[in-house]
């Protein structure tokens, strides 16, 4: 799947922002396809996996509906498979930084970098919490 990405800094708008790319805020993705909404996702980290991929790609998961034995990056491929059809957009190293609700009643999210969303839906999938890896020099 190609992940697309936008460096123009101009208001976003659609119809959600969902926080967290990981298992949870990708399979969020897919619902929100089957309702016809387009999503964009922003994450702190530089790939879509969350800490399934980041910090256990290899360690076997045994929680998982439907699988009985996965490791977090193959469900990580088979959500990116599963959600490629709606087209959602990525935007990796941000964190979300500020939230507020418009008088339209949309949301307006900012990031740490200054992207600015305008959505009818803001939906946290943050998981675990966010975190930077950091790599031995």
């Amino acid at each position: 799947m190609s992940v697309t990405h936008i460096a123009d800094k101009k208001t976003i708008e659609t119809d959600a922002v969902i926080i967290g790319a990981g298992p949870c805020g990708l399979f969020t993705v897919f619902e929100m396809g089957l309702l016809d909404m387009k999503c964009h996702l922003i994450d702190i980290l530089d790939r879509p996996g969350g800490q399934c991929a980041e910090l256990y790609p290899e360690k076997p998961i045994y929680d998982i509906p439907a699988w009985p034995v996965i490791t977090g990056q193959d469900l990580t491929d088979r959500l990116m498979e599963q959600i490629e059809p709606f087209s959602p957009v990525f935007h990796f190293q941000q964190m979300a930084e500020s939230l507020e609700k418009l008088d339209n009643g949309k949301w307006r999210l900012t990031t740490d970098i200054g992207t600015v969303f305008e959505a009818s839906v803001i939906i946290i999938a943050a998981g675990g919490g966010s975190f930077v890896p950091k790599k031995p020099p």
